[in-house]
């Protein structure tokens, strides 16, 4: 069988994926649809957060401050606070992924106007391979650093060019280039996946994303360059890229109010292209505490509701690329933003399901893209699947089972017996 091809809706050539027939998300008729889960690397020590936050602070410390102080329900992995400088830590947390049904990690990529950060992860997978059958590919998070979540609105800790040259893209290429030509890296009919969070971030996008098919071309590769669709908006992007992500549980979280209108959300964004880094990260950090005065809380029940709405079936329909969806576990950023929090209830392992069949019978995802999860260990923010001490490991059994039936009950495993037979391999493998 050769690789599966794209049909795209607005006539351009198609790359390398199929929206309909048989790549749809239909995955229990046919094959199963890949299962990722988005990899959170903020969990180890570096000097851009010693001189923000103070020494030694990584975000285990805004988690350990949540539970002792009862800002959430309390989470924190089975396997305690890791450090991923640590390379044992590093091939444990791939190992229990694997082992527990996962095929593979959307690792969030950092890289900035002086190149890569946080990025222990990355110079592990330079060295050595996650487990057989087990990819990763890069989810460039392509936004400043600053200090608002802090009330500190205009320090830029570090900055992403909205309009890069072919200078700087031609070295972020040649950082991305041994990563896509690894065979542990995830392609799409041969070409390697890359995405790309915000492409709001750049004053043209479009030629912004037209340099970087250039720049890897001349390193001799052929990406297929996707990026995050978080509102209504964002759906004049597809014409621009490969495919498509609906990120949720943000996209559900923009579609209420304001949010959800496509001419407002364009004009300002065009207001921000047009201010300095200081000015837009004021400018933003106004416009989100004006319409988040008090804490946000959602039952999943809602989301559920959203997930199956025909808001979001027209969010899908609009999309001129290929579509996948970015289920969520849930959301809770009090750890960050404490009384103006935002949180989408955890689901239950049945709630879970629910939404999985949703995604899997969608004729308008494409089941050549993997389903990606949101997130395997954004613990800060309330998102893992990752076997968690407090609320077990439910979400992750849901989330890679391939029967329907509600998960409710008991584990099948302990977390003890996950966490023993990941580090069973990470021993296995580093002895080898």
């Amino acid at each position: 069988m050769g690789p599966a091809m794209l049909q795209r809706r607005d006539g351009r050539a198609p790359p390398v994926l199929d929206r309909h027939s048989n790549s749809q998300n239909h995955d229990f008729n046919g094959p199963r649809v890949r299962r990722y889960a988005i990899f959170f690397p903020q969990f180890h020590q570096v000097s851009v957060n010693d001189l923000a936050w103070g020494h030694g602070f990584t975000d285990w410390a805004l988690v350990a401050v949540a539970n002792a102080f009862d800002y959430w329900t309390r989470r924190s992995p089975a396997c305690g606070f890791y450090d991923l400088t640590n390379a044992n830590d590093v091939q444990t947390q791939f190992d229990v992924a694997a082992v527990a049904g996962l095929d593979g990690f959307g690792l969030y990529h950092y890289y900035f106007t002086d190149g890569p950060e946080l990025n222990a992860v990355e110079r592990y997978l330079h060295k050595s391979q996650p487990p057989p059958g087990f990819q990763y590919f890069f989810i460039w998070a392509n936004e400043n650093w600053s200090r608002r979540w802090a009330g500190r609105n205009t320090e830029i800790l570090k900055t992403v060019p909205s309009a890069p040259g072919r200078k700087e893209i031609s070295g972020h290429v040649r950082y991305l280039k041994p990563y896509m030509e690894s065979g542990s890296y995830t392609t799409i009919g041969n070409k390697p996946m890359f995405v790309m969070y915000r492409p709001d971030v750049f004053r043209d996008p479009a030629v912004t994303v037209a340099l970087y098919r250039d720049e890897f071309a001349r390193a001799g590769i052929d990406p297929s360059i996707g990026y995050f669709a978080k509102n209504v908006p964002d759906a004049a992007y597809s014409s621009i890229f490969d495919f498509c992500y609906v990120f949720e549980p943000r996209a559900f979280m923009n579609s209420f109010g304001v949010r959800k209108n496509r001419i407002a959300g364009e004009l300002f964004r065009k207001v921000l292209r047009l201010l300095s880094n200081e000015r837009a990260e004021m400018v933003s950090e106004l416009a989100v505490r004006l319409l988040n005065r008090g804490a946000r809380r959602y039952s999943f029940t809602s989301f559920l509701a959203y997930f199956s709405s025909d808001d979001r079936k027209a969010l899908l329909r609009s999309l001129k690329c290929p579509v996948q969806n970015v289920l969520t576990c849930g959301w809770n950023n009090a750890p960050r933003y404490r009384q103006r929090f935002t949180e989408v209830e955890v689901p239950t392992p049945k709630q879970f399901s629910e939404m999985l069949e949703l995604s899997l019978g969608d004729d308008g995802c494409s089941g050549t893209l993997p389903l990606l999860c949101n997130a395997w260990n954004e613990w800060s923010e309330g998102a893992a699947i990752e076997p968690c001490m407090y609320l077990g490991d439910g979400l992750l059994r849901s989330f890679v089972s391939n029967s329907m039936v509600p998960r409710d009950g008991p584990s099948l495993k302990g977390l003890d017996e996950h966490l023993c037979e990941g580090a069973s391999k990470a021993r296995g493998r580093a002895v080898q």
